[in-house]
């Protein structure tokens, strides 16, 4: 007598679930940004860092996750951006491929995103928000509506108080950090005239 099978029979069995194990990381010092031991974390399998100068500008290769290159100078120095950190390989590569896509990265025009032979200083991202602040807000006229549908809720006042706490807190952190606000300068295209500011004020 034949056995009769039911649908529950008939069906394939549920594929075990894959478990995901992430890659292992280790945890290296480096110099980047001008730092003495700036901290980075890796793939465990990951070459060290290599530090080199492209163009005699000192700079940090770190291959793990693609190919980065980052600024070990202070901030202020000259670098391949403005940043003072620029991925040049979404893949691997090596040192001296690196050393070539920097190359042609300052080579190029920049109407095909190079740099054009100039290189440009680096600054911390909250040195150059505050310069970007400054430079679209600060000289607006503000007796007149300037934020727009951002003020409806809280109002024009409201908004200028906290644009000026942020600028002024950024400024206070220039300076404890030994950066002139003098030094930066207005943003590339800015037309008209920077302020000068008193280290001493925003202590």
């Amino acid at each position: 007598m034949s056995e009769q099978l039911s649908m529950l029979d008939l069906w394939e069995p549920k594929p075990e679930p894959v478990v995901y194990v992430p890659r292992p990381r280790r945890t290296v010092l480096t110099r980047a940004y001008g730092e003495a031991a700036y901290s980075m974390e890796i793939y465990e399998d990951s070459p060290d860092p290599v530090e080199i100068e492209i163009r005699g500008i000192p700079c940090l290769i770190v291959s793990a996750f693609g190919a980065s290159t980052y600024t070990v100078q202070p901030p202020g120095s000259l670098f391949w951006s403005c940043t003072g950190f620029r991925s040049m390989a979404t893949g691997g590569a090596s040192v001296d491929e690196v050393i070539q896509l920097v190359e042609e990265h300052i080579d190029a025009p920049a109407a095909k995103s190079g740099l054009g032979g100039k290189l440009e200083r680096w600054w911390p991202s909250y040195v150059t928000q505050w310069q970007q602040s400054l430079a679209y807000h600060g000289f607006a006229d503000r007796s007149r509506e300037h934020w727009g549908w951002c003020a409806r809720e809280v109002g024009q006042a409201a908004i200028w108080a906290d644009y000026d706490a942020r600028q002024a807190e950024a400024l206070a952190r220039m300076i404890s950090e030994g950066i002139d606000p003098n030094d930066v300068g207005p943003p590339s295209g800015f037309k008209g005239k920077w302020p000068r500011f008193s280290m001493d004020e925003h202590k």
